[in-house]
C-alpha cells in the first residue's frame, strides 16, 4: 500500500476515534451538565444533582477509556466540577484544586470550578474557607453563577450559625430549597418567630412541603398555637392543592384534640374532610376523629354503647379507630369483673378518664363506687377522683373525705400530712395492681386474637 494511502487511513482512523470520544463522551457529559444547570435555575436541586452525577460518570468513563485523548483535560474538568456539584467531594476537591492551580481553564470554567470547590467546602464543614471564595463570586458576569454563589454563601452562613447573614445573602432571591433549610435550622435552634415568618413567606407563593406539618407541631408544642393557625390561614388563600391543605388542617385538628380544645379540633377536622378526596387516608382519619370526638361527652356506659353502635364499619377499619376500640375493650373487661372492693370498676373509671378521655363517664363511675359501696377500700380515692373532674362539687366531696374517711391516706394528703404510716398506703396500690394484671392478661389475649389475619379458606 502506498505511503500516502497508509497515512490517509491512519489520519482517518485518528479522526474517527477522536470524534467518538467527543460525541460518545464529552458531548454527552456536557449535555448533562447543561441540563443540570437548567434545573438549578428552576430551583430543582434534587434533579440537578442527578444530572450532575450522570455528567461526572460519563466524563470519568472518558478518562478511563481514553486517558491520552485530546479531550482528556476537558473530561477531567467535567468529572471534577460535576462531581463536586453532585456532592462527590472526596474525589472532586483535589482535582478542582489542581485544575485551578494549573491556570489552563477558560475564564467561565474557572469560575464554575471555584463555585464547585466552595460548595464542597460547605458540605465538608469548612464554611469559613468557602465564604470568602463565594463572596468574590458575586462580581462575575454570569448572573446564574452569582445566584448560585449567593445560595451557597447563605448555606455557609447557616452552617456557621450566622442566620442573620442568611437573609442578607438571599436578598430578593426566591431560593425555595434554601428557605426550607433555613426553616429547619431555625426549628433546631427553637427560633420560632423566624420559623413563622419564613413559613408565611413560603405560603404566600404557594410553596408547600411535608415539612410544614412538622413545623406546625413544633410551633404548637412551644405554645404558639396562634402562629400555627396563621401559617395555615395563609396557605388557605394561596394556590396549594386541596389535599395538601387538608393535611395541614388535619395536623392542627389533631394538635387541638390533644389539648382538649374540642371545638377547634372539630373545625379543622371538618375542613380536612371537606378538602381531602373521599378515599384518601386524610379524609378517613378526619372522619374517624369527628365521629369519635363525642366519646368525651358521654356520661354513662349506655351512651358509650350507643355512640359506638352508630359508627359505620369503615370507621373501625382505620388504625386510630382500632386503637380506640382496643381501649374500649379493656374498659369493658374491667367493667365486667365483679370484685368486693370495686377495684376493677375503679380501674375502668381511670381508663375512661385517661385513655378514652371521657371525663363525664369517669366521674359517673367514681361516684358509683363512692355511693353504692360506702365501705369499700377505694371509696375515699373515688370521692377525690370525682372531685378533680367536677370543680363545682369539689369542695363538698373533699369535705366528705375529711369527715367520713379522716383516717385515710387521701384525707391525710388533703390535710397536708405525710401519709407513710397510714394503713392503706401499701394496700391500695397492691389491690389495684392485682386486678389490673389479671384484666390486662385477658385483654392482651383478646387483642392478639383480633389482630390475627383470617385463615385461608379450607385451612384447619
Amino acid at each position: 500500500m502506498p505511503v500516502p494511502t497508509r497515512l490517509a487511513l491512519a489520519l482517518a482512523a485518528w479522526l474517527v476515534g477522536s470524534g467518538c470520544v467527543y460525541y460518545n463522551g464529552i458531548y454527552n457529559a456536557q449535555a448533562e451538565a447543561r441540563l443540570a444547570e437548567a434545573k438549578l435555575r428552576r430551583g430543582d436541586e434534587s434533579e440537578a444533582v442527578i444530572r450532575f452525577q450522570r455528567s461526572a460518570a460519563i466524563a470519568e468513563s472518558v478518562l478511563v477509556r481514553h486517558p491520552t485523548s485530546k479531550w482528556a483535560n476537558r473530561a477531567r474538568y467535567l468529572a471534577a466540577r460535576s462531581g463536586a456539584m453532585a456532592a462527590q467531594c472526596e474525589r472532586a476537591m483535589p482535582r478542582l484544586r489542581q485544575l485551578l492551580g494549573e491556570g489552563t481553564l477558560l475564564p467561565e470554567d474557572q469560575d464554575r470550578s471555584r463555585l464547585a470547590l466552595a460548595s464542597c467546602e460547605v458540605r465538608m464543614g469548612r464554611s469559613a474557607d468557602a465564604r470568602p471564595r463565594l463572596d468574590s463570586m458575586f462580581r462575575v458576569r454570569d448572573q446564574d453563577m452569582v445566584r448560585q454563589s449567593r445560595i451557597w454563601a447563605a448555606r455557609a452562613a447557616l452552617s456557621m450559625g450566622d442566620r442573620d447573614a442568611v437573609s442578607a445573602y438571599i436578598g430578593d432571591l426566591d431560593a425555595g430549597v434554601l428557605q426550607w433549610e433555613l426553616i429547619g435550622a431555625s426549628m433546631s435552634a427553637r427560633e420560632y418567630a423566624r420559623v413563622e415568618s419564613l413559613l408565611v413567606n413560603r405560603a404566600r407563593i404557594g410553596d408547600y412541603r411535608e415539612d410544614v406539618s412538622r413545623a406546625l407541631r413544633e410551633l404548637f408544642t412551644d405554645g404558639r398555637a396562634s402562629a400555627a393557625e396563621r401559617v395555615v390561614a395563609q396557605y388557605d388563600v394561596s394556590r396549594v392543592p386541596d389535599n395538601s391543605r387538608a393535611r395541614m388542617h388535619f395536623t392542627l385538628g389533631d394538635l387541638h384534640l390533644r389539648t382538649d380544645a374540642d371545638s377547634m379540633a372539630r373545625r379543622h377536622f371538618d375542613v380536612a374532610r371537606t378538602l381531602a378526596q373521599r378515599d384518601t387516608v386524610t379524609a378517613r382519619d378526619a372522619q374517624v376523629r369527628l365521629a369519635l370526638l363525642d366519646v368525651r361527652y358521654v356520661a354513662s356506659v349506655r351512651e358509650l354503647d350507643s355512640l359506638v353502635a352508630r359508627q359505620d364499619n369503615t370507621v373501625w377499619r382505620t388504625p386510630y379507630a382500632r386503637d380506640v376500640a382496643e381501649r374500649i375493650l379493656l374498659f369493658r373487661l374491667l367493667m365486667g369483673r365483679n370484685d368486693p372492693d370495686n377495684a376493677s370498676l375503679y380501674l375502668a373509671a381511670e381508663i375512661a378518664r385517661d385513655s378514652l378521655r371521657a371525663p363525664r363517664l369517669a366521674r359517673t363511675l367514681f361516684l358509683q363506687i363512692a355511693r353504692e359501696s360506702p365501705t369499700a377500700t377505694l371509696v375515699p380515692q373515688a370521692w377525690y377522683a370525682a372531685a378533680l373532674l367536677d370543680p363545682d362539687s369539689a369542695v363538698v366531696w373533699r369535705r366528705r373525705v375529711l369527715t367520713d374517711f379522716g383516717s385515710s391516706v387521701v384525707a391525710a394528703r388533703l390535710r397536708g400530712e405525710d401519709p407513710p404510716a397510714m394503713l392503706d398506703v401499701a394496700g391500695t396500690p397492691e389491690l389495684l395492681t392485682f386486678h389490673w394484671s389479671r384484666a390486662l392478661r385477658m385483654w392482651s389475649d383478646s387483642v392478639r386474637t383480633l389482630r390475627l389475619p383470617p385463615k385461608p379458606a379450607g385451612s384447619r
